[in-house]
């Protein structure tokens, strides 16, 4: 069950690579079908000889509530790579997961597939592949009784554009263990998408990549990114077909991202006003009884949380106002947090119908 993604628990016994839970066979749930990450070496390989040199240890990466890596190119604050590796600037995206990005005042909902613009090359030390190697297989996996090889190039080339990676002796670091067990998440998810008829337009496309990224010119995330623009186009391709598979699996949120009170112009956060009540009333709802001029019922989250103060249907402080902003922000939070973990369980399903072999675990 190595493609498994755990979202609740990073920290344990097991391991993890990129957010993903590396289990045994003890601990296959009873409801779905057993499936292992078999590391194996390959003894035909032609770079057999690098096969003695040390393997760096994986540092704690720095993940979201999903276990997965994701970096805005576009934040001012974003850390370079520096020493890690090959240094592209701003970290690009890794949407490694893709997931949907509703990353709205800190609630995230998150795909699950590759997503497609990688963070960063590999470490100095790591095993290298020379031109004339690229095309040899770094790993295999099965999935609904399909056999697929993945090549060096098909898995550099999901990320970075060759030219990119390039070393400057020519070589080509090999991928590591996180970049293919990525792709084969993404693989997957796109084949679920394709058998369930879901196609995008150029149209589509350019709308994903102008909501999610900022702009639809291909040529500008390639340049952002370390990859070619065709490269690029086909990455918001991949994803926005994953983004609608999303949609058909995840039911569409009903509660909205609440919009704060206005704060006091004076700073004074105990003003009361009309303005106040108003918002407060407006957020709760049918808990609120217009007609009566007070609660409709005594049981409601606003109620509760505003109980014992002097809210009434004319007046409220700016203090109650945000009391009432938190309660909403809540309930909109819940629901997002709800859509995660169908999405996680519904993607967990798919992948635990695959077996990977990775030829080699590089960092």
């Amino acid at each position: 069950m190595g493609l498994i993604v755990n979202k609740d628990e990073l920290e344990g016994d097991h391991e993890y690579i990129d957010g993903i839970e590396v289990i045994e066979r003890s601990d296959v749930p009873d409801d779905l079908p057993e499936s292992e990450v078999e590391v194996i070496e390959r003894e035909d390989s032609e770079d057999a000889d690098t096969a003695d040199e040390p393997v760096a240890e994986d540092d704690e990466a720095e993940q979201d509530e999903t276990g997965v890596r994701n970096v805005n190119p576009q934040d001012e604050d974003a850390e370079d790579e520096g020493d890690e590796g090959a240094s592209f600037g701003k970290r690009p995206y890794l949407i490694a997961m893709f997931v949907i990005a509703i990353l709205v005042a800190g609630i995230g909902g998150y795909f699950i597939g590759k997503g497609g613009f990688g963070a960063a090359g590999q470490s100095a030390g790591t095993a290298v592949l020379t031109e004339d190697q690229l095309d040899s297989l770094v790993a295999s996996y099965s999935y609904n009784g399909s056999e697929h090889d993945i090549s060096a190039r098909e898995a550099i080339e999901s990320q970075y554009s060759l030219e990119t990676v390039q070393n400057e002796d020519g070589t080509y670091n090999t991928p590591s263990a996180e970049t293919l067990i990525a792709y084969v998440r993404t693989e997957i998810l796109l084949n679920e998408a394709d058998a369930r008829g879901i196609e995008v337009t150029d149209d589509e496309v350019a709308a994903y990549a102008e909501n999610t990224y900022g702009t639809s010119d291909y040529a500008t995330l390639a340049a952002q990114n370390g990859v070619t623009e065709e490269q690029a186009q086909q990455i918001s391709r991949d994803n926005a077909k994953i983004e609608k598979l999303y949609n058909q699996v995840v039911p569409a949120v009903t509660a909205t991202v609440p919009e704060q009170p206005e704060q006091p112009a004076d700073g004074d956060t105990s003003t009361r006003s009309a303005e106040y009540a108003q918002y407060i009333i407006e957020l709760a709802g049918d808990e609120w009884d217009a007609e009566a001029g007070t609660w409709a019922s005594t049981d409601g989250p606003y109620y509760l949380a505003l109980e014992g103060m002097d809210f009434t249907a004319d007046s409220a402080s700016y203090e109650e106002a945000i009391i009432a902003y938190y309660v909403a922000y809540q309930e909109y939070a819940t629901e997002a947090s709800g859509m995660s973990q169908t999405w996680t369980e519904f993607a967990n399903t798919l992948f635990a119908d695959a077996d990977i072999e990775l030829y080699g675990v590089y960092a």
